[in-house]
């Protein structure tokens, strides 16, 4: 599949900026699931979150059958994530079926989490973070910074792995 026409598409369904980056520039650390688990509030009430979620030692390996990864800048936490699987979906309709979004912070699609029961499976991704992806080394490794953009919104990021 054509790269810039996966870039042109995520930025159509609102990236605000889009960087394909090889998979290897991905970076998991087992910090990151720590923080999940000591000092988030969210722990375990998610099934999107630690511990439903592919700890980082799977993630690596998920990452070693990859080698390529769609990174995306969004405004917020939910629509970084339905940006990760919109263009998953896309993706797929364009035969890409390894297409597999990692989205940002927790789901807000329920108030609370049926974890057994989720009615939006379809929707309902892990975050990067919960993953054990260290996002700000990874954008770092990308060239890109955490920097607030024009109107001071601290961007939020998402990825998708695609092949």
């Amino acid at each position: 599949m054509d790269e810039e026409a996966i870039l042109i598409k995520a930025k159509e369904l609102g990236a605000r900026d889009a960087i394909i980056i090889p998979a290897s520039q991905v970076v998991v650390a087992y910090w990151v699931r720590l923080k999940c688990q000591y000092g988030c509030p969210d722990y375990g009430k998610w099934r999107t979150c630690p511990p439903y979620t592919p700890d980082p030692e799977t993630m690596k390996k998920v990452l070693g059958e990859y080698h390529r990864a769609l990174l995306m800048k969004s405004t917020g936490h939910t629509p970084a994530t339905q940006l990760a699987v919109s263009v998953m979906f896309w993706l797929y309709s364009q035969g890409v079926f390894k297409a597999f979004p990692l989205g940002s912070g927790r789901c807000y699609l329920c108030e609370e989490c049926d974890i057994a029961n989720c009615p939006h499976p379809e929707r309902a991704y892990p975050s990067m973070e919960a993953c054990g992806v260290d996002v700000m080394e990874t954008i770092k490794r990308a060239g890109w910074n955490n920097s607030p953009s024009e109107d001071g919104a601290l961007p939020h990021f998402c990825m998708v792995l695609l092949w």
